[in-house]
């Protein structure tokens, strides 16, 4: 009688660990998922601004996904009960979002705005690790391994073949380029500034500031060198809202939950796929191709990143 109580008392025991076992690898394939997620949105980003652009002025644009970013930011941090920092840190971050959020978001948007390929501006920022490597490098006179200037090589190759006018239906204007440029340079210099301090305060509330230096930036832009044309649609509406509530905020909580989950070290190495991800939903929603000689600079360019990443570790 006893053998057999012990038996039956074994079983529920057994069932609970199977049930565990069972979540818990739901969860990890769900976690595995999520820089896939994160990435996608990403890219779908340049899509949302080649999309935007064509029924507004990209400042403007960029003002009024800022202020809206702002509001919900700010909701969320009510709601999870955030801290918010000090006005240290708030001004630390609104440099960080002068550089990150205006500089990065206000060249990629103008860039797609004067006719570059939404593919083609996430190439260019997505140079970003190879220049923040090149400053690094220059600024603490370190060297590079020989393989890794054949990298750097490779990628800037395949960006000038991407860029280079004179190439086979590459109409692409300089003042693009250089807008491009700045969203890089924005992004890198951001990028190192933002890993030189340690503020207080909660992630969303820190974020909110960023978003503060976008509205007051693109503000101060807009009313200096555009007129606020807006052809206002359902369209305009859905693609802005797509910006703000699905790249703005929801792609920043996923990468939380990576930096959370331990799995931000692999977005590096997903993050390279953006202009892939971009150049086929460029194709797909507007029918965005790219010639061979453009393809070919694409291909470059990711070869030399990976490279450059895989032998950096």
């Amino acid at each position: 009688m006893s053998n057999s109580s012990s038996t039956e008392q074994q079983v529920p025991k057994l069932s609970k660990t199977a049930d565990l076992d069972i979540k818990n690898a739901v969860a990890k394939k769900i976690i595995a998922l999520v820089p896939w997620i994160f990435v996608f949105l990403w890219s779908t980003g340049f899509i949302g601004a080649k999309y935007t652009v064509a029924y507004s002025e990209p400042y403007f644009l960029l003002f009024l996904r800022g202020i809206l970013s702002c509001i919900a930011f700010a909701v969320l941090a009510l709601l999870f009960k955030a801290d918010w920092p000090s006005k240290s840190t708030a001004l630390k971050q609104m440099t960080t979002g002068l550089m990150i959020q205006a500089m990065f978001l206000g060249g990629c948007f103008k860039a797609i705005y004067l006719g570059m390929p939404a593919a083609f501006v996430s190439l260019v920022t997505g140079m970003q690790p190879i220049l923040t490597a090149l400053i690094v490098t220059s600024l603490y006179r370190k060297k590079f391994k020989a393989i890794q200037w054949v990298a750097i090589a490779i990628g800037f190759l395949g960006v000038y073949l991407v860029l280079n006018p004179n190439t086979e239906n590459n109409t692409i204007e300089f003042s693009a380029i250089l807008a491009a440029a700045v969203g890089l340079l924005g992004m890198t210099i951001g990028s190192l500034y933002q890993k030189r301090f340690r503020g207080n305060g909660h992630v969303l509330t820190q974020v909110f500031f960023q978003y503060v230096s976008l509205t007051l930036i693109m503000g101060m832009l807009t009313f200096i060198f555009e007129k606020q044309n807006v052809l206002w649609s359902a369209s305009f509406v859905l693609g802005l809202g797509w910006l703000v509530f699905v790249v703005s905020v929801c792609a920043i909580l996923l990468l939380m939950f990576m930096i959370e989950s331990g799995e931000s070290t692999k977005v590096a190495t997903y993050f390279y796929l953006v202009p892939v991800f971009t150049a086929i939903e460029s194709w797909l929603l507007f029918n965005e191709s790219i010639s061979t000689i453009g393809m070919l600079g694409m291909i470059f360019s990711l070869v030399g990143l990976l490279v450059f990443m895989r032998t950096s570790n």
